[in-house]
Protein backbone atom coordinates (compact mmCIF):
# COMPACT_ATOMS: atom_id res chain seq x y z
CA UNK A 1 0.00 0.00 0.00
CA UNK A 2 1.26 3.53 -0.76
CA UNK A 3 0.81 4.79 2.80
CA UNK A 4 4.37 3.04 3.68
CA UNK A 5 6.24 4.84 0.72
CA UNK A 6 9.29 6.72 1.39
CA UNK A 7 9.51 10.59 0.79
CA UNK A 8 11.61 10.21 -2.30
CA UNK A 9 8.91 7.26 -3.85
CA UNK A 10 6.12 9.44 -3.08
CA UNK A 11 7.64 12.43 -4.67
CA UNK A 12 8.39 10.57 -7.63
CA UNK A 13 4.80 9.37 -8.12
CA UNK A 14 3.63 12.88 -7.65
CA UNK A 15 5.67 14.57 -10.51
CA UNK A 16 4.30 11.90 -12.98
CA UNK A 17 1.09 13.62 -11.58
CA UNK A 18 -0.18 10.89 -9.54
CA UNK A 19 -2.95 12.72 -7.21
CA UNK A 20 -2.92 10.20 -4.44
CA UNK A 21 0.52 10.23 -3.87
CA UNK A 22 0.24 14.33 -3.84
CA UNK A 23 -2.62 13.87 -1.15
CA UNK A 24 0.01 11.40 1.14
CA UNK A 25 2.81 13.64 0.89
CA UNK A 26 -0.03 16.35 2.02
CA UNK A 27 -1.28 14.03 4.71
CA UNK A 28 1.98 13.51 6.40
CA UNK A 29 3.03 16.63 6.65
CA UNK A 30 0.11 19.12 7.01
CA UNK A 31 -0.08 19.12 11.09
CA UNK A 32 3.44 19.49 11.53
CA UNK A 33 3.50 22.56 8.82
CA UNK A 34 0.52 23.95 10.02
CA UNK A 35 1.50 24.10 14.35
CA UNK A 36 4.78 25.57 13.11
CA UNK A 37 3.10 28.04 11.01
CA UNK A 38 0.54 28.86 13.05
CA UNK A 39 2.75 29.34 16.34
CA UNK A 40 4.57 32.17 14.42
CA UNK A 41 2.03 34.06 13.10
CA UNK A 42 -0.96 33.38 15.78
CA UNK A 43 -3.52 33.30 13.14
CA UNK A 44 -5.00 30.04 12.19
CA UNK A 45 -6.21 31.09 8.51
CA UNK A 46 -3.11 32.68 7.30
CA UNK A 47 -1.31 29.44 8.75
CA UNK A 48 -3.74 27.45 6.49
CA UNK A 49 -3.11 30.28 3.19
CA UNK A 50 0.06 29.94 3.53
CA UNK A 51 0.30 25.92 3.51
CA UNK A 52 -2.26 25.62 0.69
CA UNK A 53 -0.35 28.31 -1.02
CA UNK A 54 2.79 25.58 -0.23
CA UNK A 55 0.99 22.70 -1.84
CA UNK A 56 -0.72 24.71 -4.28
CA UNK A 57 3.53 25.53 -5.98
CA UNK A 58 4.11 22.18 -5.35
CA UNK A 59 1.54 20.54 -7.34
CA UNK A 60 1.73 23.17 -10.43
CA UNK A 61 5.79 23.01 -10.14
CA UNK A 62 6.08 19.31 -9.67
CA UNK A 63 7.78 18.06 -13.06
CA UNK A 64 10.53 20.96 -12.97
CA UNK A 65 10.86 21.49 -9.03
CA UNK A 66 14.35 19.85 -7.34
CA UNK A 67 13.91 18.62 -4.55
CA UNK A 68 16.15 16.24 -2.64
CA UNK A 69 14.65 16.32 1.05
CA UNK A 70 10.87 16.64 0.62
CA UNK A 71 10.72 17.57 4.32
CA UNK A 72 13.28 20.13 4.14
CA UNK A 73 11.91 21.60 1.17
CA UNK A 74 8.53 22.03 2.63
CA UNK A 75 9.79 23.60 6.21
CA UNK A 76 12.04 25.94 4.24
CA UNK A 77 9.59 27.22 1.64
CA UNK A 78 6.68 27.44 4.14
CA UNK A 79 9.98 29.58 6.61
CA UNK A 80 10.34 31.63 3.61
CA UNK A 81 6.45 32.49 3.23
CA UNK A 82 6.38 32.94 6.73
CA UNK A 83 9.34 35.67 6.51
CA UNK A 84 7.56 37.35 3.47
CA UNK A 85 4.17 37.87 5.77
CA UNK A 86 6.61 39.79 8.05
CA UNK A 87 8.24 41.51 5.22
CA UNK A 88 5.20 42.15 3.05
CA UNK A 89 3.44 44.06 6.74
CA UNK A 90 0.64 41.94 7.72
CA UNK A 91 3.33 41.84 10.78
CA UNK A 92 5.30 43.87 11.85
CA UNK A 93 7.24 43.97 15.27
CA UNK A 94 9.09 46.42 16.95
CA UNK A 95 11.36 43.78 18.35
CA UNK A 96 14.50 44.25 15.80
CA UNK A 97 14.67 40.85 15.75
CA UNK A 98 12.17 38.89 14.89
CA UNK A 99 13.46 37.38 11.75
CA UNK A 100 16.39 36.35 13.08
CA UNK A 101 14.18 34.72 16.03
CA UNK A 102 12.29 32.65 13.73
CA UNK A 103 12.83 29.22 14.50
CA UNK A 104 13.96 26.95 12.03
CA UNK A 105 12.65 24.10 11.76
CA UNK A 106 15.32 20.71 11.37
CA UNK A 107 18.03 22.98 11.48
CA UNK A 108 17.63 24.30 8.22
CA UNK A 109 20.00 27.63 7.95
CA UNK A 110 19.01 30.43 5.52
CA UNK A 111 21.02 33.20 7.36
CA UNK A 112 22.31 34.95 4.15
CA UNK A 113 18.70 35.57 3.07
CA UNK A 114 17.48 36.14 6.85
CA UNK A 115 20.12 39.21 7.53
CA UNK A 116 18.73 40.79 4.02
CA UNK A 117 15.34 40.50 5.06
CA UNK A 118 16.26 41.65 8.26
CA UNK A 119 18.45 44.59 7.67
CA UNK A 120 15.44 45.75 4.80
CA UNK A 121 13.07 44.92 7.44
CA UNK A 122 15.16 47.34 10.46
CA UNK A 123 15.45 49.82 7.54
CA UNK A 124 11.94 50.27 6.87
CA UNK A 125 11.10 50.04 10.40
CA UNK A 126 13.34 53.02 11.45
CA UNK A 127 12.06 55.21 8.69
CA UNK A 128 8.54 55.39 10.71
CA UNK A 129 8.04 58.04 13.24
CA UNK A 130 8.21 56.72 16.61
CA UNK A 131 4.82 57.36 17.46
CA UNK A 132 3.33 55.55 14.49
CA UNK A 133 5.74 52.51 15.50
CA UNK A 134 4.30 52.51 18.55
CA UNK A 135 1.27 52.47 17.23
CA UNK A 136 1.75 49.80 14.60
CA UNK A 137 3.16 47.60 17.27
CA UNK A 138 0.46 47.38 19.44
CA UNK A 139 -1.99 47.09 16.90
CA UNK A 140 -0.52 44.12 15.13
CA UNK A 141 1.61 42.62 17.35
CA UNK A 142 -0.10 43.03 20.33
CA UNK A 143 -3.03 43.10 18.63
CA UNK A 144 -4.50 45.80 20.51
CA UNK A 145 -7.96 47.38 19.98
CA UNK A 146 -7.73 50.44 18.54
CA UNK A 147 -9.66 52.03 21.31
CA UNK A 148 -6.89 50.29 23.69
CA UNK A 149 -4.49 51.98 22.27
CA UNK A 150 -5.55 54.91 22.34
CA UNK A 151 -6.24 55.08 26.00
CA UNK A 152 -2.20 53.79 26.40
CA UNK A 153 -1.06 56.47 24.36
CA UNK A 154 -3.62 59.14 25.38
CA UNK A 155 -4.12 59.73 21.99
CA UNK A 156 -7.94 59.60 19.86
CA UNK A 157 -9.22 56.78 18.21
CA UNK A 158 -8.93 58.92 14.57
CA UNK A 159 -5.12 59.32 15.36
CA UNK A 160 -4.41 55.65 16.06
CA UNK A 161 -6.34 54.70 13.08
CA UNK A 162 -4.63 57.23 10.77
CA UNK A 163 -0.70 56.29 12.74
CA UNK A 164 -2.15 52.63 11.49
CA UNK A 165 -2.52 53.66 8.39
CA UNK A 166 0.40 55.50 7.28
CA UNK A 167 2.19 52.46 8.83
CA UNK A 168 1.02 50.57 6.28
CA UNK A 169 1.16 52.75 3.49
CA UNK A 170 4.74 53.06 4.44
CA UNK A 171 5.47 49.56 4.43
CA UNK A 172 3.68 48.90 0.74
CA UNK A 173 6.10 51.90 -0.96
CA UNK A 174 9.36 50.03 0.87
Amino acid sequence: MSDHLSDKELLDKVRLGDQESFRQVYDRYFIDLYGYTSALLQDRQLAEDLIQELFIHLWEKKSTIEIVHLKAYLTTALRRKIINVYRNNKYVDLDETIIATLPSPNGIDDKLRENDLEQEFKTTLNKLPKKCRNVFYLSRIKMYKNREIAEELDISIRTVEAHISNALRHFKVH
